[in-house]
Formats: C-alpha cells, structure tokens, sequence
C-alpha cells in the first residue's frame, strides 16, 4: 500500500488559498487572511505606514494602488467611462458611485428616519442630524458643522468670498446652491410643489412643511423652548447669551436683532 508523502510548506499554502482557508489574523483587530503577506499589507491601518510617495506633490499613500490612482490627478488620465453618459472617472469606484445617479439605488439607510443614500459618507453626515454631533469647528468663531461641505461653505462669511457670480444682475454668493436657487428670482423657475395645499416654491419644500406638520425639531439647551428652523433657535439664544451683533453704524448701539436694528435707524434717518 502506497503512502503519501506530506505536502511541502509551499503547496500546503497554495492549497489553503484555493480553497479559501485565512490561516493568518491580524494581532490588533482579528481579521483574518489567506497569506501572511496581506497581514503585513493590512497592518498599515493600524500604524499607519505610508511607504508609497507621489514624486510630483510629496503626498503619500499606504497602498500602490492608492498612489496609481493619485497619480490619475497629475496626469490628467480618466480610464473608468459611464456606459450610459460617458463620464470619465479616475478610479473605479467613482464610476461605481456614479453609476447610482442613472439606477437609482441608495444602498446605505439610515435607520432612525428611512431616508438613503448614495455613499456611505453621505450617511455618515446625515446621522449627526440624529446624533446631534457637529465635529467641524470654525477657528474663527468656534461654530460646529455636521460635514467639512457646510464649515467650508460657512467660513466664506469670515472671508467675504462669493466667488459665484449671477449673469444677469451680477449679485454673487458664496456658493453654488446659492447662485442655482438666486436664479430663480429671474426665470420664476418655482420647482417644489407642497403636496399639501400646492404652494410651490424656489427652494426646499422643508421648512415650509412644518407649517403643516408643526414640527420644531429646534430646541433651546436653556429653556426648553422649540422652534422650525436652526435660525431661529440661533437668534433666540441671544436672549440667554447677552449677544447683541447687530450694531448701529451711527452711534454704535447693539442690538439682539436685525428688525430692532432697522427701527432703530429710524431715530437718525426720521423715517
């Protein structure tokens, strides 16, 4: 009777491959992988090595397909097209992410509303609606954002920047939703129609629901009183602060807010 000889070091890890054993665990986290090589490679996450550098801008990357698919922003170089509208992409999961905008899918769901989303980032913002957390802070005066989009977006109050103009007025804004919803007021393009009592308007139909539902998802930390809208509540604050920003450029005299301001001014204009 013929005996086997045991398999070499080599062919018994070729054989764990092919049949998708993950002999090799990650001593931080657990996970598990076929080859002792990819652990090595994993680990990366938890030191955060970065041994692949762009010899263009410096920038470096703890994966070679990281920095190849950098290296697309130097070049110029889009291989991923859209079969649908042919977009180009630099990578090949922003084409995959693309791709949604023409199926319609939204596969990460927020669980506390319903409400879905293309990416997972996106999901990620949304829930500090829920969770409340805003990790963004100004430096110039210390206000929290829920994404980097809205403090960037904010810090051009600091900044002065409007760096989109209007073509027919030449108003400008400080970002684009802000330039697409002014431009509204020139064609009298009303595209939100309330299913309710079929107003329509320029902009978002939210803050106009809530005149229907009454819901006052704003709530004072203070005194425990509710309102429609974060303005609002933001104004309302000023009460419990003592902040008066609104300031009487004739004789310097503060006010809670910009109504109180304007009848004021009526004392030096005798309007």
């Amino acid at each position: 009777m013929e005996t086997s000889e045991p398999q070499s070091g080599s062919d018994s890890l070729q054989n764990s491959e092919v049949l998708g054993e993950k002999r090799f665990s990650c001593t931080v986290c657990g996970k598990r992988f076929g080859r002792k090589g990819t652990v090595q490679i994993h680990m990366r996450v938890h030191t955060g090595e970065k041994p692949f550098k762009c010899s263009v801008c410096g920038k470096s990357f703890g994966y070679k397909e990281h920095l190849k698919a950098h290296m697309r922003i130097h070049t110029g170089e889009k291989p991923f097209h859209c079969s649908v509208c042919g977009k180009s992409f630099r990578c090949k999961i922003q084409l995959i992410i693309h791709m949604r905008v023409h199926t319609g899918e939204k596969p990460f769901n927020c669980s506390v509303c319903d409400k879905s989303y293309t990416q997972n980032r996106h999901l990620k913002t949304h829930m500090r609606n829920h969770t409340g957390e805003k990790p963004f802070n100004c430096s110039v005066c210390s206000r929290g954002f829920g994404s980097k989009e809205y403090l960037m977006r904010h810090m051009k109050i600091h900044t002065g920047e409007k760096p989109f103009h209007c073509s027919v007025c030449s108003k400008s804004f400080g970002s684009k939703k802000d330039l697409i919803t002014h431009m509204r007021v020139h064609t009298g393009e009303k595209p939100f129609n309330c299913s309710v009592c079929d107003k329509s308007y320029k902009q978002n139909l939210k803050l106009h629901m809530r005149s229907h539902t009454r819901e006052k998802p704003f709530k004072c930390s203070v005194c425990g009183k509710r309102f429609g809208q974060n303005k609002h509540l933001t104004t309302h604050m000023r009460i419990h602060t003592g902040e008066k920003p609104c300031n009487c450029s004739v004789c310097g005299k503060s006010f809670c807010h910009k109504r109180n301001l304007k009848r004021h001014m009526r004392v030096h204009t005798g309007e």
